[in-house]
C-alpha cells in the first residue's frame, strides 16, 4: 500500500511541474496579442517568426508585438524600430530572402510579397517620430 501511494503522489508530482511549465504556453496559444522585447525568451521563441528574427536590427531600440485580429485567418507579427527611418539595410535582407517589391499597397509603405502563399510583409514609416515598423501577415 506504501508503495502505491508513493508512486500516486510521484505521478501526481511530475503532472504538477509540467502543468506548471505548460501553462505559459497554454496561455500564449490563446492569446490575441503580444507585446514583448528580444529578452522575454519565452515570448520571442513563440510568437516571432524567423523572418524578423533575422531582421537586421536597424536600431538599438526595437520592440516585437503579435495580434491574432481575426481568429486563426489572420496573424500579424511586428518588430517596431525606434530613432531611424532608413530602411535600406530591412530591403536588401528582404530581396535577399526572395521578397519582392509590391507595386501597389494597401498601407503607407512598401509592401513585399515573398514565395510562401498568404504571407505578406509590409514597412512603414513614420518620419516624424522616427519609427519603422516591418508587418509580417499570415493568412494561413
Amino acid at each position: 500500500m506504501k508503495t502505491s501511494a508513493s508512486v500516486t503522489l510521484a505521478i501526481l508530482a511530475v503532472i504538477t511541474v509540467g502543468a506548471v511549465y505548460l501553462w505559459p504556453y497554454v496561455k500564449m496559444d490563446f492569446t490575441e496579442s503580444a507585446s514583448y522585447t528580444e529578452q522575454d525568451k519565452r515570448e520571442y521563441e513563440f510568437f516571432t517568426p524567423d523572418i524578423l528574427k533575422n531582421m537586421p536590427r536597424v536600431s538599438d531600440h526595437y520592440q516585437f508585438g503579435y495580434s491574432n485580429v481575426s481568429g486563426p485567418d489572420l496573424l500579424i507579427y511586428e518588430v517596431t524600430f525606434s530613432g531611424t527611418t532608413h530602411t535600406s539595410r530591412i530591403n536588401h535582407y528582404l530581396q535577399k530572402n526572395g521578397f519582392r517589391r509590391l507595386g501597389s499597397c494597401d498601407i503607407d509603405g512598401e509592401c513585399w510579397q515573398g514565395d510562401e502563399p498568404g504571407m505578406s510583409v509590409s514597412v512603414s514609416i513614420n518620419a516624424k517620430s522616427e519609427i519603422i515598423i516591418v508587418s509580417v501577415m499570415d493568412k494561413s
